[in-house]
């Protein structure tokens, strides 16, 4: 259990003294350890996805005491425990990271950074068997626009049922059996066709994306995902956005929105967000035990099931951002 008052004091000292606090975390975003001053430039982390392919952390792999660190135990020592007969390591074994930052903004509140680890490596120059830096590079937060569809139709998503696959077409059995879903898309404009301010529609089709795609995936328990989601849309107060129309065709979300997004000023992000942080304005949580029109954030006929407000979660969040450019 993470002691979440506790590590945000400790952040915020960090900040205080540093000016960034930079950190390891699991796969959910939840703090492990604080890492050392990096070496070189630091952690760069943009605001807006595409600014920069992802991001990375170059720091020392011995401690001022001349021990190996415990980021380079967790991220590669660990590993090598678990490589298997062809030399490669384990994907049944292997463990996800979060590479961590905050910092304050110009208006003193905590901003936080980071993303999913991937390829850590270490240098070792002197090539005696002990590595002198450990180079962590990760996804950027925002990369989530790249990886979630904008789906046509959402309903078809609800209705899928997860099952066990073993085997392809083919006959040729699996090493182990995989998680799959069977959906729909829609074929006809009048479903996947979407008009009205860029921030509402880009922020609905990315909401709705998110519950329809964690509504397929489950937990080995068989919890839905959808039911304890990590990923959330933040929806502003103010919607000042001009009226766009596009079409949801099972594409990215980055790729269906983007040029959109671009003609009509507003930026594609996403932030960190821990427990304790200001409450996130959203919609309200989609369960599995809603029905498909209850998930329709804009139905077309009826009251929509899904309200706005302010709400916080028990552990951290990817939070999605779509902000208007502000003119000087």
């Amino acid at each position: 259990m993470v002691d979440w008052q506790a590590w945000r004091k400790h952040v915020n000292r960090t900040i205080d003294e540093r000016g960034r606090w930079y950190g390891l975390g699991n796969a959910d975003g939840e703090p492990l350890m604080t890492l050392p001053e990096p070496l070189g430039d630091g952690l760069a982390a943009p605001e807006q996805w595409m600014e920069a392919s992802d991001i990375e952390f170059k720091m020392p792999a011995i401690t001022p005491s001349g021990e190996l660190h415990p980021a380079y135990q967790k991220l590669i020592g660990d590993a090598l425990d678990h490589i298997d007969a062809s030399g490669r390591v384990s994907v049944d074994d292997a463990e996800d990271f979060t590479l961590l930052a905050a910092w304050r903004g110009h208006d003193g509140e905590i901003i936080r950074r980071g993303g999913l680890v991937v390829n850590p490596n270490a240098e070792d120059p002197d090539n005696d068997g002990v590595p002198q830096t450990l180079t962590i590079p990760a996804l950027n937060a925002a990369d989530v626009w790249n990886t979630i569809f904008a789906v046509s139709w959402p309903a078809a998503w609800w209705s899928a049922k997860p099952y066990e696959k073993t085997s392809d077409e083919s006959g040729l059995k699996y090493s182990r059996a995989w998680k799959m879903a069977r959906v729909e898309l829609a074929g006809q404009a009048m479903f996947t066709f979407k008009e009205g301010k860029a921030g509402f529609v880009i922020r609905r089709l990315a909401q709705e994306s998110l519950d329809a795609m964690m509504m397929t995936q489950a937990d080995p328990d068989g919890t839905r995902w959808v039911d304890d989601p990590y990923h959330v849309v933040e929806v502003p107060e103010v919607d000042s956005s001009p009226v766009i129309s596009l079409e949801a065709r099972d594409g990215t979300l980055w790729d269906t929105v983007a040029a959109q997004a671009k003609n009509a000023g507003v930026i594609l992000g996403a932030k960190m967000w821990w427990p304790g942080d200001a409450p996130i304005h959203c919609w309200n949580q989609a369960t599995s035990s809603m029905k498909p029109e209850q998930v329709d954030i804009s139905p077309s006929q009826g009251a929509p099931q899904r309200t706005l407000g302010y709400r916080s979660f028990p552990h951290a969040m990817v939070v999605l951002t779509v902000k208007e450019v502000k003119n000087a």
